[in-house]
């Protein structure tokens, strides 16, 4: 019964005490729409769907300034780093245009190739030391409210600057073990698609958080972070983004 009590215990809003300045890197291949010239006003909508996101966790951030890549190169070659040529390639980028220290967020926004369905990566700032020129967050620029991709519009830079803060998703190692490192998000086998109300993948307590931002659930289901979360990412603040 306490297992399950905790699980729901509801999160209690903090002051802010953490305000992280943002740069977006805006990388296009032409300064259309399609070819990644994303308006303004998709870069503020961004910033408040983001701070609205982490209302009441003590985190915010402030927008410092966008700066405008034009480079077919970049576009078509910023990608998931599974080969030692990608981490190359966003080693030399990144040694070009991030931005600030191990503090500063930088969101990129870049293309994705056309066959890939991802739409953001971002190392953990426990790798910040080994690659401080990648550190950042890497997003499809299509995901930004009022763009293109109607199932993501916004929720994907609050995922990933969850795993910036040092977030895992809510459905690591499935069910086994320690799942995703915090004791107040229910073990989940396998991502959420769609929003499946009372979907329960593991045998442990609680349903699965179809609703928590480090989920795969929908756009307008995924919501929430628990107050574990929260204090998982002020304590990585504490020792990795000060």
């Amino acid at each position: 019964m306490q297992e399950a009590f905790k699980k729901v215990n509801p999160v209690q809003k903090r002051a802010i005490d953490h305000v992280f300045d943002v740069y977006f890197n805006v990388v296009a291949a032409n300064m259309t729409y399609e070819g990644g010239w994303v308006p303004d006003s998709q870069i503020a909508a961004q910033m408040d769907v983001l701070n609205k996101g982490y209302a009441g966790t003590g985190i915010q951030f402030k927008h410092m300034d966008t700066i405008r890549i034009l480079s077919s190169y970049y576009f078509n070659t910023l990608n998931v780093p599974d080969t030692s040529d990608l981490t190359q390639i966003l080693y030399t980028y990144g040694q070009l245009f991030r931005k600030g220290g191990q503090s500063t967020m930088n969101i990129n926004l870049i293309g994705f190739s056309a066959d890939d369905d991802t739409y953001g990566f971002t190392l953990l700032p426990s790798l910040y030391a080994t690659y401080a020129p990648i550190d950042g967050l890497y997003v499809r620029f299509t995901s930004l409210p009022g763009g293109s991709s109607p199932d993501r519009q916004g929720s994907t830079v609050i995922h990933e600057s969850g795993h910036w803060f040092g977030l895992l998703h809510t459905f690591e190692n499935g069910c086994d073990g320690d799942g995703d490192g915090v004791d107040d998000t229910p073990a989940e086998a396998e991502p959420a698609s769609g929003c499946p109300v009372n979907r329960d993948t593991c045998p442990q307590a609680g349903l699965d958080p179809i609703h928590n931002y480090m989920d795969y659930s929908a756009e307008g289901c995924r919501n929430s972070f628990t107050a574990g979360q929260i204090d998982r990412m002020h304590s990585a603040i504490s020792v990795y983004r000060s």
